[in-house]
């Protein structure tokens, strides 16, 4: 009985971390629980499938799923506690993507009528609920926002480097023709030859292998390396220094706040960032890193992100 106790509070505590449950009286939430069916995936079952009906929400109490694109690429990963299907809910949209179990996942599962018929009977709770839509809609919209600015910003400088460059080479290009008395062609030719593969290299460390091919995956276009925890890093640092270090916060061994210590001492050149689904933003304040970025991680978030690392970096 006492355990059974112990795991119902333990789950009304998971539910007011919920966004769209937050500020609900303990009677509410209590309430919410009594939906609420647990289920457990097993590895590489699809919790839910792309275009199919939004009749129910999925919260994640334990394990890991993956948001899957095209072609079944990973392309996010959620980590306990996250929601699935929330906005659905409310909107009835099909889903958008399908989402799988990483591993044997744990899921609190709440249908739609049931929900919608509780909101009917509470009207404080529906105020309350859609209040907190409305702030997480218009969180996003901000953020959204703000992101499509800073894109058309960095596309703008960009685009103004590039034809700085292009200048310079234009310039240097004539200036070894005339001084070999080759053609122009042919002097664009040798320095393709001699650059090869200048792919900007990242080093991505994780002791989770599902985060470190969705790294791969993602940043296609740059040389990924990896590790799976601090003291690897660092024997792959010494060994070839990266342009970037991509480093996980909680990790064996040697964690992420360690690995930047380190590397602020070895190397101070070297940009890291940091990934955690564990802590936020201001924690990691005092420690070696440009940037963070909060597991699950958004396609678009964690492209936009290295790429103003790469940005900053050549700015400085």
């Amino acid at each position: 009985m006492v355990g059974v106790m112990e795991k119902n509070k333990a789950l009304l505590q998971t539910l007011k971390k919920i966004p769209i449950f937050k500020g609900l009286s303990p009677t509410h939430v209590q309430k919410i629980l009594g939906l609420c069916e647990a289920k457990t995936f097993k590895e590489k079952e699809t919790v839910c499938a792309q275009g199919s009906d939004s009749d129910e929400m999925f919260i994640l109490i334990s394990g890991e799923l993956g948001v899957m694109g095209e072609d079944q690429v990973n392309i996010a990963l959620l980590h306990p506690i996250t929601t699935v299907g929330e906005m659905g809910m409310f909107n009835r949209h099909k889903r958008s993507a399908s989402v799988e179990a990483i591993k044997q996942s744990k899921v609190l599962v709440i249908e739609r009528s049931p929900f919608e018929y509780l909101l009917r009977n509470e009207a404080e709770m529906r105020m309350r609920v859609y209040q907190n839509i409305v702030e997480i809609l218009s969180s996003k919209i901000v953020n959204d926002n703000s992101r499509a600015r800073d894109y058309l910003l960095h596309r703008v400088q960009t685009e103004k480097e590039l034809r700085v460059l292009r200048n310079m080479l234009d310039v240097a290009v004539r200036a070894l023709a005339e001084k070999d008395g080759i053609s122009a062609e042919q002097v664009r030719v040798q320095l393709e030859e001699r650059a090869g593969d200048d792919r900007l290299s990242i080093l991505v460390v994780d002791d989770e292998e599902a985060v470190r091919q969705f790294v791969r995956d993602v940043l296609a276009d740059y040389a990924v390396s990896e590790a799976g925890d601090g003291e690897e890093a660092l024997i792959s640092i010494r060994a070839q220094r990266p342009d970037l270090v991509i480093a996980d916060i909680k990790m064996p061994r040697m964690d992420g706040f360690a690995l930047a210590d380190q590397l602020r001492r070895e190397f101070p050149d070297i940009p890291i960032v940091a990934l955690s689904g564990y802590i936020d933003a201001n924690e990691i304040e005092g420690h070696n890193f440009i940037g963070f970025l909060e597991k699950p991680m958004r396609l678009d978030e964690f492209r936009s992100l290295v790429e103003g690392a790469f940005v900053r970096e050549a700015s400085s």
